[in-house]
């Protein structure tokens, strides 16, 4: 799968009384910008029906935080704000950069890589997270894996969760392009036990053991998106090369404390079946690219509901996006409940989301 170098922004909430800090991500860059606001005067305020106050923000050249990558590694293609909690509690920039050399113990040349940035004027304040350094050449194929492809954070003192969605398992016969994710401890380490119920480590393939014909999981591609759900119980995975480029999302819960102690007994889920993995059920076409991008809210369509938005870039020849429920526990599928299509030919409608509460009503 190719991918278009497009710019990523987040938001840094910083106190109330100061400015907003934009980060901006683009050729392997990382700038930090200051947001500024403006009142209205009478003409406005007349003309906005009574809006008394405009918010907005200018790029402020001068109060610049930069973080530069290697030339070449596609430094800053996924980003995510983390809040560490222990041992002491800090703010960190989560990089992603899938062009980045390799490790000392991996056998491949290019395979991506995290980065861990701190808050600081300092520009080379940013550290290579040391995971995933071994390669069995025998089992597995790691060159161009894209590690850093997508990076998601569970929030203040979670989990995080980074993705290779072109790393290949090595058979007699055939190679696999299946994905895979990596889960990190709050502190941005592997821990050898499970901290809070869920395992660390790169055991996070999903479509491993399943069949791999090209129209069923061979190209599965896990790992393109990532997401975790606002009570912590699931984490979600986009692999819209499944189902020849049908694409799903796959959510399970993986805290095994949770499960012991029969407080949520749930089973993996998926769009398709996680049960009868059937293409027929999947919500979109061939050739959608289901699960590329992703978003999670709650009372999105239903009050206390979880719904996972999940984009479909090429469904329709101008993109979709589908909003998907949980299903039964029986069935073990997630199930379409409204889908927007793009209007634009080739437009790509869905090629990246996120979901936001413009009313503040929860």
């Amino acid at each position: 799968m190719a991918f278009n170098s497009h710019p990523v922004s987040l938001v840094l909430h910083s106190a109330p009384s100061s400015p907003k800090t934009h980060l901006f991500a683009s050729s392997g860059k990382i700038y930090a910008l200051m947001e500024g606001c403006t009142n209205s005067g009478l003409f406005l305020f007349i003309l906005l029906l009574g809006c008394r106050r405009l918010s907005a923000f200018n790029l402020d050249t001068e109060n610049v935080l930069q973080r530069d990558g290697s030339p070449g590694s596609l430094f800053g293609f996924s980003l995510a704000m983390h809040q560490q909690l222990r041992p002491q509690d800090k703010r960190i920039l989560l990089v992603g950069a899938p062009q980045e050399k390799a490790l000392n113990n991996q056998k491949s040349k290019v395979t991506g890589g995290l980065y861990k940035c701190e808050i600081s004027p300092n520009p080379s304040d940013c550290q290579r997270v040391m995971f995933d350094n071994d390669e069995n050449v025998l089992t597995e194929k790691k060159e161009n894996q894209w590690m850093g492809v997508s990076v998601n954070s569970q929030g203040p003192g979670g989990k995080i969760i980074t993705c290779a969605h072109r790393y290949q398992e090595l058979k007699s016969q055939t190679r696999n392009i299946l994905g895979r994710c990596y889960v990190l401890s709050q502190d941005v380490t592997l821990k050898r036990s499970a901290e809070d119920g869920v395992r660390d480590g790169g055991d996070w393939h999903f479509c491993k053991g399943r069949n791999p014909g090209h129209q069923l999981f061979g190209s599965c591609q896990q790992g393109v998106s990532v997401a975790f759900d606002m009570e912590h119980r699931y984490f979600i995975f986009g692999a819209p090369g499944a189902y020849d480029w049908k694409g799903l999302v796959h959510m399970e819960q993986r805290n095994d404390t949770l499960f012991d102690l029969d407080l949520f007994d749930e089973v993996p889920l998926e769009t398709g079946g996680e049960e009868a993995k059937n293409p027929n059920d999947v919500p979109t076409p061939d050739n959608s690219y289901l699960g590329f991008s992703m978003a999670v809210g709650k009372a999105l369509t239903n009050k206390g509901q979880l719904t996972v938005v999940a984009g479909a870039p090429r469904a329709y020849f101008s993109g979709a996006v589908i909003l998907l429920k949980k299903g039964s526990k029986e069935r073990k599928d997630m199930r379409e409940e409204f889908s927007l299509e793009g209007e634009g030919l080739a437009s790509s409608f869905g090629y990246d989301l996120t979901v936001l509460d413009l009313n503040g009503d929860g």
